[in-house]
């Protein structure tokens, strides 16, 4: 599995904003019929950064990474200053990967 943050080619601390202007402009680019495979890789690494509660559970989950659980929720709250995270949410990323 890929980093998204290297497919896309954006730094871990991206913007929504940043995430899609850089998306639409690599899509732009490699359409389907040039290359499919790499279409495809942009798509997925979009879908897991789009939106900020996938992309805190791919940090959390399924990066690897050795961040501390205190600099993950620092940049949720960066990211997400406004919104909390529904508690089904949290509920079943407790049961998904306990």
């Amino acid at each position: 599995m890929s980093d998204p943050y290297i497919i896309l080619g954006l730094p871990p601390d991206s913007t929504d904003e940043v995430i899609r202007r850089r998306y639409l402009a690599l899509v732009r680019t490699h359409t389907p019929e040039r290359d499919p495979k790499r279409f495809v890789a942009i798509r997925e690494a979009y879908e897991k950064l789009r939106d900020p509660n996938r992309r805190l559970r791919y940090r959390l989950f399924e990066a690897g990474q050795d961040d501390s659980i205190e600099a993950l929720l620092a940049d949720a709250k960066a990211h997400m200053p406004r919104r909390r995270l529904p508690v089904a949410t949290l509920m079943s990323w407790g049961q998904t990967h306990s």
